[in-house]
């Protein structure tokens, strides 16, 4: 037998159709799967993309969804859960990057409900990455804000 092409070794050590069993036996996310989910997450919220709002909210919706349907059969889903803030956190930024320049970031900002001092990180030196976890941009792209408009996260959809 040919242990290189088999695949041979502990339950635990290997994954099969993109899931793994634990020591306890429960099924989890192989973290190859997820690993590529990052990946994905990083493509599809990449900043110069020329699709609208609503284009890029239905592509992850088909995305999330898709992804979501597969891999819900998961016990163990804290791999996934753990990077919820870090998928909101691109999205955000993704946002940040098309208001372009101070001026529409300080728009989009007060079109958002942000008064006062929430305004002065429009006019930030600081990379978008940085400013996409500050509390002006978290407040104005609030959790349920995004869920509103429909950019799920995979516990939006675990929820009953």
């Amino acid at each position: 037998m040919n242990e290189a092409k088999s695949g041979t070794g502990r339950v635990w050590e290997r994954k099969f159709l993109g899931f793994r069993l634990n020591r306890q036996r429960r099924i989890g996310i192989a973290a190859e799967s997820v690993e590529r989910f990052q990946a994905k997450v990083r493509e599809m919220w990449r900043g110069n993309q020329s699709r609208t709002s609503r284009e890029l909210r239905d592509l992850w919706q088909s995305y999330v969804r898709g992804w979501w349907g597969y891999f819900r059969l998961a016990e163990e889903r804290a791999a996934i859960f753990r990077r919820e803030g870090w998928i909101r956190r691109h999205i955000r930024k993704c946002f940040w990057l098309r208001w372009h320049d101070a001026r529409g970031r300080e728009h989009a900002l007060r079109r958002l409900g942000m008064v006062g001092r929430w305004l002065h990180a429009a006019f930030s030196s600081r990379g978008a990455w940085h400013l996409s976890r500050t509390g002006s941009l978290q407040s104005a792209l609030s959790n349920p804000l995004l869920r509103h408009y429909g950019f799920f996260v995979p516990s939006d959809l675990a929820a009953p």
